[in-house]
């Protein structure tokens, strides 16, 4: 019963993203449904649980990074209400851990939530599309709590399709269905106009065309690419948008880093770059970002973790599963490089972007399905 309400309430901590009417609701259900069942089957798988941890080094990486940006809360300049941020952490770690509890204790396959996000966000995005023309807005975005800006909406909609996209049903009449579902999504995305995503969705279709994967998957990959060409050519203006001030922010970034360079300023210290005659409270770069907050080496750190994980999805990727890792790694690969991306923080819209790859690829080698990421070439 425990593992049944952990996989509804990891299921609602990427859906509820989409579903909640407000931030609030969303943590409590995440309170009911993930953390504390995930601290009740640590406490009684504990051995299963220990060996994960032993077992995994990517995960022993994860638990250093994570203890040192608590610790660096003790030269954080800016900081107040420690043991809020503290609490704040704490859960967020239980999320991450509900996620190698459920997968690698239960031993239960992804592809069946996977489906549902991407049919889910596929819904979402019709509801959105229909009633674009009544809500007088220039650029898209979702309905209440976490996507009431079209960026994070843009990123969420775009790594639920990402997610989703390496599982196809075989009939053709469900095939159409699902290729409605995600056309509708990626309208969406491009209607918010947030190049990040659209250049992240872009990346992985040049992955999936360099990699293969089928004639299937090649001929989507093609069409999204000459689809991107399409939209770059009858839609200039997001291309006359410039660079919307990303090097002067990056500029602005370096000289905090040369101030702070081994630890950083630390976490949850507020920092501004100015670019252009603004004053931003963020790089927009995640890299940048962890460098300014925590310093070189824990960013060299950082690096060193996610490219392994990129690594252990390339070695799995003649599997649906390690596909589908692949792709998501390439896409927040990307797309960490040009928005507001943290390492560690509370659950939020776009927290599946860089923590997805991490939890999905620790779930690899226990999931009960084999399948190929390549379709009947019938």
């Amino acid at each position: 019963m425990a593992g049944v309400v952990l996989a509804f309430g990891l299921f609602w901590s990427v859906a509820g993203v989409l579903l909640t009417p407000t931030m609030k609701f969303y943590s409590w259900l995440l309170t009911a449904f993930v953390y504390l069942p995930c601290l009740y089957l640590i406490a009684r798988y504990f051995h299963e649980f220990r060996h994960t941890v032993l077992n995994r080094r990517e995960l022993w990486l994860f638990l250093l990074l994570f203890a040192w940006s608590l610790v660096s809360l003790t030269w954080s300049a800016g900081a107040d209400r420690y043991l809020t941020i503290i609490k704040r952490e704490l859960f967020f770690l239980m999320l991450i851990l509900g996620w190698i509890v459920w997968g690698r204790t239960f031993n239960r396959p992804l592809q069946s939530m996977m489906i549902l996000w991407g049919g889910l966000a596929g819904l979402y995005s019709m509801a959105a599309l229909i009633a674009y023309p009544m809500r007088g807005i220039d650029r898209m975005y979702g309905f209440g709590g976490f996507m009431d800006n079209p960026n994070p909406a843009g990123y969420t909609i775009a790594a639920l399709v990402v997610l989703s996209c390496t599982w196809w049903p075989q009939k053709v009449s469900g095939r159409v269905i699902w290729a409605l579902l995600q056309a509708c999504s990626v309208v969406f995305v491009i209607m918010t106009g947030s190049r990040g995503s659209i250049v992240s969705l872009m990346a992985v279709a040049g992955v999936v065309v360099l990699l293969g994967g089928g004639r299937f998957y090649r001929t989507l990959a093609i069409l999204a690419l000459v689809a991107a060409g399409a939209l770059a050519i009858f839609e200039p203006s997001i291309l006359q948008r410039g660079d919307s001030e990303r090097l002067l922010l990056i500029k602005g970034a370096i000289d905090l880093i040369h101030q702070r360079p081994w630890l950083g300023i630390g976490l949850s210290s507020d920092y501004e770059v100015s670019a252009g005659g603004v004053v931003f409270g963020h790089c927009h770069n995640l890299i940048l970002d962890t460098a300014v907050q925590y310093g070189i080496p824990f960013t060299v750190l950082w690096g060193v973790l996610w490219l392994w994980l990129g690594l252990r999805a390339w070695r799995h990727r003649n599997e649906a599963l390690g596909m589908a890792i692949l792709m998501i790694w390439v896409f927040a690969t990307v797309a960490v490089q040009f928005d507001v991306f943290t390492v560690f923080g509370r659950a939020r819209a776009m927290w599946m972007v860089v923590w997805m790859p991490f939890v999905l690829s620790l779930c690899l080698g226990k999931s009960e399905r084999k399948d190929t990421v390549s379709p009947p070439q019938a």
